[in-house]
């Protein structure tokens, strides 16, 4: 009876890892759609189910890939506001995390998104012509109406969550 409940728990804990595998590099494929690197991917779905911050070694080691790649990738992930750092208490060592507020999340998308209009604004005011002018301020309305609306429907459906 005992080694049957060893075989039942060993089997479990493979389809775990199965699943988890098959999550990281699903998410790795994903991301490529985006135009980021699998690699990026893959590393979002590893913080993702992590339960704690996690080190460059100890993502480079859980994944197989190289300590350069994960550097890569979580700075990719920090600057996307998908994830942050911080220091190790008593070490020069990082510690990641992904950001799991959707909140927060939205936040440094928006200020991505700021940026981008501004630029467009800025090149309607060195652009050549009239009508280049009016296409880069038309788009750069578009997306403020796009922001406007998106984070007035995300405060409605927060206001849902926690209510």
């Amino acid at each position: 009876m005992r080694s049957d409940r060893y075989i039942q728990y060993g089997l479990n804990v493979q389809n775990k890892r199965d699943a988890r595998y098959s999550f990281i590099e699903s998410m790795g494929q994903h991301m490529v759609g985006w135009g980021l690197p699998r690699t990026t991917g893959r590393v979002y779905a590893y913080l993702l189910i992590r339960s704690r911050p996690a080190t460059l070694d100890e993502i480079a080691h859980d994944l197989g890939v190289a300590k350069s790649g994960v550097s890569v990738a979580t700075r990719q992930l920090v600057s996307f506001g998908l994830a942050h750092s911080s220091g190790e208490r008593g070490s020069r060592r990082l510690l990641f995390s992904v950001l799991r507020d959707p909140r927060a999340i939205f936040q440094a998308r928006n200020a991505l998104a700021g940026e981008l209009i501004e630029l467009l604004h800025e090149g309607a005011r060195v652009a050549p012509t009239p009508a280049t002018r009016v296409d880069l301020t038309e788009m750069a309305d578009a997306f403020s109406g796009f922001m406007r609306e998106f984070a007035e429907r995300f405060r409605k459906v927060s206001g849902r969550r926690s209510a």
